[in-house]
This record gives structure tokens, sequence and C-alpha cells, in this order.
């Protein structure tokens, strides 16, 4: 569950036993916008993966690299179901071919017949 700000607004009054308050850590999130130098050491000093290169054959072979790694994700449906998606598409597309085929066929002849066209 992801902290609110009521939950980080803990009271900043010292305790009564007489301490000072003590910083408390945030919870793991950190403010992308701080100028600290801790970040810096963190930093990669390369690239991560899926930059962009410069060069326009690094732009492609890093393109064709991906296209390679999301393809190997994908999950491939088996033989029997790709034939029967096919058909399915395929009748869907001359059934409505035919349908709007029909209708344009009818309004052609009605206009002809007003004398609109």
């Amino acid at each position: 569950m992801a902290k609110s700000v009521s939950d980080k607004a803990v009271s900043k009054a010292p305790a009564t036993t007489g301490k000072a308050p003590t910083k408390q850590s945030s919870g793991g999130i950190k403010n992308p916008f701080s100028r600290s130098s801790s970040n810096t050491a963190a930093k990669q000093t390369t690239g991560p993966r899926g930059t962009v290169a410069t060069k326009p054959h690094g732009r492609l072979r890093t393109f064709l690299r991906e296209v390679r790694i999301e393809m190997s994700k994908v999950t491939w449906p088996p033989r029997k179901e790709l034939i029967t998606s096919t058909g399915v598409v395929l009748v869907a597309v001359i059934i409505a071919g035919v349908y709007i085929g029909v209708w344009d066929f009818i309004w052609n002849l009605m206009v002809r017949a007003i004398g609109l066209g």
C-alpha cells in the first residue's frame, strides 16, 4: 500500500522524553528533484538498455534487437486457432462488404430516380 500525504505528516514536535526529533526514512521513494550528491554515485555511466543510439545504423540495430526481444515475449496461437480466427475475420469482412454494397446500390437507385445524381 502506498503511503499517502497524511501518513508522512507525522507530528514534528519533540517527544515528551526531551530528545530531539530524529529524521525518519521516507519509505524508499526518493525525491527525483533533489540535488544531493549521493544520487550521482548511483547513476549509470552508460545508457540503459533501450536508449537510442546516435548513429543511424546503431539506431536500426537497437530497433531490430528490441523487436526480436519483444517478439520472443509473444504468445503465438496454435495453427488450428489461427486458421479458425482468420476464417471468422474473412467471413465478417465479406458480410460487411455485401451489406454496405447492397445499401450503396439501393441509395444509388433512389438518388438517380429522384434526379439528384
